[in-house]
């Protein structure tokens, strides 16, 4: 636990540095369950940004708009915005970070099999930004891939922002 949290912070460190050099104005993050990185403090070192958080009715997934302090646990157990947070539609989002079970340095993402990831990116607007966030352990050599699945250009980890491309 203490070597996730240690990289929690780490890949926080490294997407402030590289999130303050990007002109995305609307970021999708994600609440993180057990064995994925922690981002939430991230919403406060960029107040001037408009932050986004899914959350899952049955088989949706939408975005909206995310107070920290209004969060509560919904469907999965995730901290989630309330239902009556604003919806941001997905092609407004800049930027999904997106957790994963794992990826590869080639941006192939392996998900944990509800689709709800890969239909999100498959409806965002073609210029936003999908980053991949994952603990070392995380990164794999090879992954199988499915037509829809979405890649991710950009891997933020302890170690700093990866391009896949």
């Amino acid at each position: 636990m203490d070597s996730q949290l240690a990289q929690s912070a780490d890949i926080r460190r490294h997407l402030r540095e590289w999130l303050a050099a990007r002109p995305a104005r609307t970021i999708a993050a994600f609440a993180s369950l057990p064995g994925e990185p922690m981002l939430l403090e991230l919403l406060a070192d960029f107040p001037d940004r408009r932050w986004v958080l899914p959350r899952v009715d049955g088989d949706t997934m939408q975005f909206h708009l995310a107070d920290p302090a209004r969060l509560a646990a919904g469907s999965f157990g995730i901290l989630e915005p309330p239902v009556d947070s604003p919806v941001c539609p997905t092609g407004e989002i800049d930027l999904f970070l997106c957790p994963g079970m794992a990826f590869t340095t080639s941006g192939i993402r392996l998900g944990r099999g509800k689709g709800y990831y890969d239909r999100a990116l498959e409806a965002a607007n073609a210029g936003s930004t999908k980053v991949g966030v994952c603990f070392r352990g995380q990164i794999l050599p090879a992954l199988p891939s499915d037509p829809h699945d979405i890649p991710v250009r950009f891997l933020a980890t302890p170690d700093g922002i990866l391009d896949c491309a």
